[in-house]
């Protein structure tokens, strides 16, 4: 069972049936308390989940800072909410029984992968909508209540960006190999293509469409038309399974997470991200990480190139991604590791 995130509570367990048996949950566990409120369950497929309710995040996760609320989580990283133009009191919350009901009905690929869900309790600044990083994946509210077909579909589409994440992202060979069965063009370029075609989102239609439960892929179609359906592509779903089955490799101790700041913040282009480090000799062996995000979660930038300056590692930005373009106005989140410590922030970038 998946540990839950924050302090030791006096835990009331209740056992509920969510889903039909033949959904194959393992094992579902809600502990009701009267200032956090947590689902973890344990999937068929492999799946670690645990659900933070709008409760648990309001709980010990938001903090107000220059006039913005930020959910801050230790590992799944901050997201800045907007509370003005659509009040909390209007907007309702994913039900966590469907999401449950949704991640555990997830079939045909077997992994091993920890998931946090946070429904949040306002909209994502910036996205206003729902988004995955990394293992997280955010749920929106909705501007009333939301039918239990969507919410399978949202999860599930999402958690289909996190077992992108977890199998094909950092394996180029992977991205190629699914880009030929797919048909899609190696040369393009997301964030210059229209949302249905970007490759990461057909990936995450994939994952949906191909293993997800019967309310999520009710509908019987994918986000992009235009393509060939995923049951369709010869291949695609044991080339889909297999890397997800494929054992991860080795990890490395967890870092603990220590102080960090970036400066200028806000920058005009060039920022230098810096880790506060205990041990100068354990930090000079390590090769620091500097990984910007956008609001999304999407990758933007990743640095290699650090140095070790005053008992501090540092890893410069000059506020391009990839490809080498400059990256337009907004909050970029960054995530920066060295050694056993890791620091993660925001980069507000302003070149106005």
């Amino acid at each position: 069972m998946m540990t839950s995130h924050g302090a030791a509570v006096p835990a009331r367990t209740v056992r509920r049936r969510l889903v039909p048996a033949g959904l194959a949950v393992l094992c579902l566990v809600i502990a009701s308390v009267p200032a956090a409120a947590r689902v973890s369950l344990e999937t068929a497929a492999g799946l670690s989940v645990t659900i933070h309710e709008p409760d648990d995040i309001a709980a010990g996760m938001l903090v107000t800072a220059g006039g913005t609320t930020w959910l801050r989580h230790p590992t799944a990283g901050e997201v800045a909410l907007e509370t003005e133009s659509h009040p909390w009191q209007t907007l309702v919350p994913a039900d966590p029984a469907v999401v449950a009901a949704a991640l555990s009905s997830v079939t045909g690929l077997q992994t091993d992968l920890a998931v946090d869900v946070f429904l949040l309790p306002g909209l994502p600044a910036g996205v206003l909508g729902s988004f995955a990083r990394r293992d997280a994946i955010f749920l929106a509210p909705g501007l009333g209540p939301q039918a239990a077909e969507t919410v399978a579909w949202l999860v599930t589409h999402e958690l289909g960006h996190v077992l992108c994440w977890a199998a094909v992202d950092g394996r180029p060979e992977r991205w190629a190999a699914y880009r030929e069965l797919r048909g899609l063009d190696p040369a393009a370029v997301d964030a210059e293509l229209p949302h249905a075609e970007r490759h990461r989102e057909i990936i995450a239609e994939d994952f949906r469409a191909l293993f997800g439960g019967p309310l999520a892929t009710r509908a019987g179609t994918i986000e992009n038309p235009d393509l060939p359906r995923p049951d369709a592509v010869a291949g695609l779903r044991e080339l889909l399974a297999g890397y997800v089955a494929d054992p991860p490799r080795a990890a490395p101790p967890t870092p603990v997470i220590v102080a960090s700041r970036a400066y200028p913040n806000p920058s005009r282009g060039l920022t230098t991200v810096e880790l506060m480090v205990g041990d100068a000799t354990k930090a000079a062996a390590a090769a620091p990480v500097l990984e910007i995000y956008d609001v999304r979660g999407r990758l933007v930038q990743r640095r290699l190139d650090g140095r070790l300056a005053s008992g501090r590692l540092q890893v410069t930005w000059d506020g391009t991604d990839q490809s080498g373009r400059r990256v337009p106005d907004g909050i970029y989140l960054y995530r920066i590791v060295g050694g056993e410590g890791v620091g993660q922030g925001r980069i507000l970038m302003v070149r106005r």
